[in-house]
C-alpha cells in the first residue's frame, strides 16, 4: 500500500482513541491493513489493541518516578524522549508495518502541542521514514457547541496547532452522534463546521470578551481560517466522509495510480 499516517491530537476527551479505533475498522471492511499506534504514556483502558505502544519504551509513572516531575512534566519527558533516544525504537517499530496505513493516538494533554516541539518533531521523524503525514486535529462538537467561549477557544487552538506542522491538517468535530436531530438537520451543525460566528451566540460571554470574540469569529469566518468536519460514529456515511478525506490529504488515490501505471521491467 505505501507508507501512510494520520496523526490524532485533540484535547482530553475529545474523543481520539474511539474515533482511532472506528477509523482502523472502517478501513478494514475496505480491506485495508491499518494499524492503531498509542503514543500516550499515561493511557490506561484503550477501545482497540495498540500494534506499536509508547508503554513499551518509557511509561508515565517511569518518567515521573525516574525524574522526579509531576504529570505534566513526565508526560513531556516521555515526548521528547520518543524522538530523541527513541528514535531508534521508533524506527524499529515502523519497519513492522512498512506497508501498512498507522493510525497514531497521541496524548490530550495542551501542553505537549502547545509549548513544546516534540509532537511535530515525531511528525517529522515519520515524514523522514518516508510516511506520507496528516493530522486530524479532534474537537468536542457536544461540550464546544454549547458553549461558544469554548468553541472559539477551540479553533483558536486549532490554529495555533496547525502552525506547527509541516503537513495536511483536518478538524474534526466529534461526539456528533450526541447532538440533537435538529442540530444537525437544520444547519446549525453547519454553521459551526464553517466557523460561522454570524449565527453563534456570545451573549453569555463576559461583556469584557464579547467584542474581542466578536472580532476573532470575524477573522475566523472571513478567511476560512478554520473549519471543521462533523463525524458521528454511528452513521457509517460520516466516518467513510473523512476516510475518503484523508485518503485524499494522504494521496493514497494518487499513488495508487501511479502504481498501477507503473511499466513493468524491459
Amino acid at each position: 500500500m505505501g507508507k501512510y499516517a494520520a496523526i490524532v491530537v485533540g484535547p482530553a476527551g475529545s474523543g481520539k482513541s474511539t474515533l482511532c479505533g472506528v477509523l482502523a475498522e472502517h478501513y478494514a471492511t475496505m480491506g485495508r491493513s491499518t494499524h492503531i499506534a498509542n503514543m500516550d504514556p499515561a493511557a490506561d483502558l484503550l477501545p482497540y489493541e495498540p500494534s506499536m505502544d509508547i508503554r513499551d519504551l518509557i511509561s508515565l509513572e517511569d518518567a515521573m518516578e525516574g525524574k522526579a516531575l509531576g504529570p505534566n512534566g513526565g508526560l513531556v519527558f516521555c515526548m521528547e524522549y520518543l524522538v530523541t533516544a527513541g528514535a531508534t525504537w521508533v524506527s524499529q517499530q515502523l519497519g513492522d508495518y512498512a506497508e501498512d496505513f498507522i493510525i497514531f493516538d497521541m496524548p490530550g494533554q495542551v501542553e505537549v502541542l502547545s509549548n513544546q516541539p516534540a509532537v511535530p518533531a515525531f511528525v517529522r521523524l515519520l515524514q523522514q521514514e518516508g510516511y506520507y503525514t496528516t493530522v486530524l486535529y479532534l474537537l468536542d462538537a457536544l461540550a464546544t457547541t454549547a458553549d461558544s467561549g469554548k468553541f472559539i477557544a477551540g479553533c483558536m487552538f486549532s490554529l495555533s496547532s496547525m502552525v506547527c506542522f509541516d503537513c495536511p491538517f483536518i478538524n474534526v468535530l466529534t461526539k456528533c452522534d450526541l447532538l440533537s436531530r435538529d442540530f444537525k438537520e437544520n444547519g446549525v451543525l453547519e454553521h459551526f463546521c464553517m466557523c460561522d460566528f454570524d449565527y453563534m451566540d456570545l451573549s453569555r460571554l463576559p461583556p469584557r470578551f464579547r467584542a474581542m470574540s466578536r472580532q476573532i469569529g470575524a477573522l475566523l469566518t472571513d478567511f476560512r481560517l478554520v473549519t471543521f468536519r462533523p463525524v458521528d460514529i454511528e452513521e457509517v456515511r460520516y466516518v467513510s466522509n473523512l476516510c475518503s478525506l484523508l485518503d485524499e490529504s494522504l494521496q493514497v488515490a494518487d499513488e495508487a495510480e501511479v502504481q498501477d501505471h507503473d511499466l513493468p521491467d524491459s
